[in-house]
């Protein structure tokens, strides 16, 4: 082998040890939002949507399954959060991504206003773009769990998060694409 094919293999070999070790990894999370989000049965009032983005680390996930595997939908999340539950407390705050109203908290990263419809915004623009960080790119029991705060007749709606396990690895795309319409979150093919 020649000293340059040695040298790019143990240089290749030290980046993705690196990356194993926790190095972490951005990702650029893009929402394209319709005309009318959050917004129940025949309602066309365009409404706000708060989100939260929980980049769950390998730890994490082993402590919460539940959340990785679907089993805690997005009124269940937020009323966690609501009332500050010793369920989710150890997740810590540099894993949760907060998209709402208000300032900023203890228990988060606040990384802007919550998502407003197409309508709504004064550009008329359709998407929001943010950037979150993840220590564990790649790794098969991480996560990146993505809840909307939608309403429903009464209260808040029982809506699925968007789940990316294992966020893209270090040769991948660091890009999420999500869809955001009257009830639900979608990840848009890569």
């Amino acid at each position: 082998m020649k000293k340059r094919d040695c040298l790019l293999t143990g240089i290749a070999s030290l980046l993705m040890l690196a990356c194993a070790a926790g190095c972490g990894g951005k990702y650029q999370i893009t929402f394209e939002v319709g005309d009318v989000i959050n917004a129940w049965g025949d309602d066309n009032t365009q409404e706000q949507l708060d989100v939260d983005i929980v980049c769950l680390s390998k730890q994490d996930t082993e402590k919460h399954p539940e959340i990785a595997s679907r089993a805690v939908r997005s009124d269940d999340w937020f009323t966690m959060r609501q009332q500050d539950s010793a369920k989710i407390a150890d997740i810590p705050a540099s894993h949760i991504y907060a998209m709402r109203s208000g300032p900023a908290g203890s228990r988060d990263t606040l990384l802007g206003p919550p998502l407003l419809s197409a309508v709504n915004r004064r550009d008329k623009g359709r998407t929001t773009v943010v950037t979150v960080q993840h220590a564990n790119p790649g790794d098969d029991n991480a996560a990146i769990v993505i809840f909307g705060r939608f309403n429903a007749r009464t209260g808040m709606a029982k809506s699925d998060p968007v789940i990316i396990q294992p966020p893209p690895g270090a040769f991948a795309k660091p890009e999420i694409r999500i869809k955001v319409d009257r009830t639900s979150l979608s990840r848009v093919s890569p």
